[in-house]
């Protein structure tokens, strides 16, 4: 990967002794703020199909794409909101003297083509902005609606945690599940098209478009905060869902609610394909009480089009929560019969008058990953058939099916077989097992591409569809996935993150054969900031400590922002060590030593 970086990076680098675990960081923050640029010209990057494709596309999915269209809409006096820009909503509210804008999009470029919306509308500043949660679609844009200076920001008190928190905890193959999953591979014409994002028209960062920005929280509360923005009565309200730190804004003397992503016009992603932690259901279920409680007129989701009417909002938010918890409690009810997640998938689905409600196709999330995120968040991966505690290899399972088929050229007999039947699961699944020992098998790759491909032409969720196709495109040698560089936007946003996270994100790669054999101490201290940390090799693992102890065989000091130079590759460590920028003490380990220390974490 190093041969493909840029010059400048590339070199410092190679002269840091490949020190890897600073391009696994910021490819990290990269896959926290949605970004996964493939590399392709501009005019490759998909653009959304419409209505009344062919039979390559699932009839649904195509029809939804109109639910995009980009326009403004009025919801009541002085609430706007501005769909199909990106993937995410921005909604304008307009008070006595300023306006205040809920929710930014995903980039400066982004933001400032919908504030030129808004100034069509009002010449009123905006001199506040409200996050409903951490999501790059929302947070990133801030720029692009006040270019410069200071301004209000509200959110729940952990958003920017959760913001920081990424950057230590993703590592690049949820870059690589967010690729398919975006369908950022997928063609903008052809069958294998890329249609829409499910809750938008496509993640407009998703192909280096735009500038990322972030302008922090700084109005921050806990459970709830009832205030006044612009002479406009506001109430924020913690509603955990599809993110622990969501909110909703309710403006109670225009009776409009902002569900933020706990409602949109599909079935919730109570769980994502890219990978997530468990999105805990029944808070979710609470947070729609909440808001059902309100008795709103209005309703304007952060994805998809607003809605007014009591009665139809008030049926909107009945209709989510119960499909919700329908499927939580056919899955608790499943698992205390004894099925295991297989066997559930099989049986739940939702019942008649949920499965046909508009704002329940599945559109985004399905009711399968469902019910296996549920079993998992409560059970674990454990199915309950002892048969599969300790289960034979994927490599002994392949070999198992071919000798039983009678070798693989039988065994892909079956899978073409089962193909044009219709079969593609069960096509796949063979087609998997030889490839797991001929990964070269040209008729195999053949098979199980086909079959991906008709599964994700089948599937009316476009996570699904973008995923089966990209994997064929994959397998076909026509597209390659691998975890993105970041731009100068992404990596300007990296200098403002706390110290902690960069020093955090190490242990997670050390490499265990190359430190095998080695037990030493690195500390570092940032007098700017005031903090000190160590990690400490010990054959294998990698403890990180809020301290500098005594034995270390060697303390780095220096400012916060040297070292975050260094580490992405914008300053080189002997240079820095040189010029006195980096002190060394201790005298245990040398430049070199040192980079020989840090080379382990790769």
């Amino acid at each position: 990967m190093i041969a493909n970086l840029p010059g400048v990076v590339k070199g410092n680098l190679v002269q840091q002794q490949n020190v890897s675990f600073l391009l696994v960081f910021v490819l990290a923050l990269g896959v926290a703020m949605g970004i996964a640029a493939c590399g392709r010209d501009e005019a490759a990057v998909p653009a959304p199909a419409t209505a009344g494709s062919d039979a390559d596309v699932s009839p649904v999915l195509a029809a939804h794409t109109a639910e995009f269209e980009r326009r403004v809409y009025r919801v009541t006096e002085g609430v706007h909101v501005a769909v199909g820009f990106g993937l995410a909503n921005s909604i304008l509210v307009e008070g006595d003297d300023c306006a205040f804008v809920v929710d930014v999009l995903a980039s400066r470029e982004k933001g400032e083509e919908v504030r030129a919306q808004f100034e069509a509308i009002t010449r009123k500043p905006i001199e506040a902005l409200v996050y409903t949660h951490n999501h790059a679609d929302h947070v990133f844009g801030g720029r692009g609606f006040v270019p410069e200076g200071p301004v209000d920001v509200y959110a729940h008190e952990t958003t920017s945690f959760y913001i920081d928190r990424l950057v230590s905890v993703l590592r690049p193959i949820i870059s690589t599940r967010s690729e398919r999953m975006f369908g950022n591979q997928l063609p903008a014409s052809g069958p294998d098209r890329f249609v829409n994002a499910g809750i938008g028209p496509a993640l407009e960062l998703a192909h280096g478009e735009g500038t990322v920005t972030l302008i922090r929280p700084n109005r921050t509360f806990a459970h709830r905060l009832d205030t006044e923005i612009c002479g406009v009565a506001v109430e924020l309200v913690h509603a955990p869902g599809e993110t622990p730190d969501q909110i909703f804004v309710w403006l109670p003397e225009r009776s409009v609610l902002m569900p933020g992503d706990n409602v949109y016009k599909a079935f919730p992603n109570l769980y994502t394909i890219r990978g997530t932690p468990y999105r805990d259901v029944l808070d979710w279920v609470r947070s729609l009480d909440a808001m059902r409680a309100l008795g709103a007129e209005h309703l304007v989701p952060s994805h998809t089009r607003p809605v007014s009417g009591r009665e139809a909002v008030a049926e909107i938010l009945t209709a989510y929560r119960d499909a919700i918890q329908y499927v939580h409690d056919q899955t608790v009810r499943g698992m205390n019969r004894g099925l295991g997640p297989d066997e559930l998938v099989e049986e739940i689905e939702l019942p008649p008058h949920l499965k046909s409600h508009p704002y329940l196709a599945e559109l985004y999330g399905t009711v399968e990953w469902s019910v296996r995120s549920i079993f998992g968040g409560y059970l674990g991966w454990f199915g309950g058939d002892s048969a599969t505690l300790s289960p034979a290899s994927p490599q002994e399972r392949a070999a198992g099916y071919v000798a039983l088929a009678g070798g693989s050229e039988a065994l892909l007999g079956a899978a073409g077989a089962a193909l044009e039947e219709g079969r593609s699961e069960w096509a796949a699944e063979l087609a998997s097992h030889v490839l797991r020992l001929e990964p070269g098998d040209r008729e195999a790759r053949r098979i199980k591409a086909a079959a991906l491909r008709d599964l994700g032409r089948r599937s009316s969720s476009p996570n699904g569809r973008n995923f089966y196709i990209t994997q064929a495109l994959e397998l076909e040698g026509s597209a390659e996935v691998e975890p993105p560089l970041p731009d100068a936007s992404v990596i300007d946003i990296a200098r403002t993150l706390p110290i902690r996270s960069f020093i955090a994100a190490m242990p997670a790669n050390l490499d265990p054969e190359k430190s095998a054999d080695v037990e030493r101490v690195m500390g570092f201290r940032f007098p700017d900031t005031g903090e000190a940390y160590a990690l400490r090799v010990r054959r294998g693992v990698a403890e990180m400590r809020d301290e500098l102890p005594a034995d270390a065989d060697v303390v780095l000091t220096m400012d916060s922002d040297v070292w975050i130079e260094v580490i992405l590759g914008a300053r080189s460590f002997p240079i820095a060590v040189a010029k006195g920028d980096i002190a060394m003490e201790g005298g245990a380990l040398d430049v070199p030593a040192v980079l020989a220390f840090l080379a382990l974490f790769r």
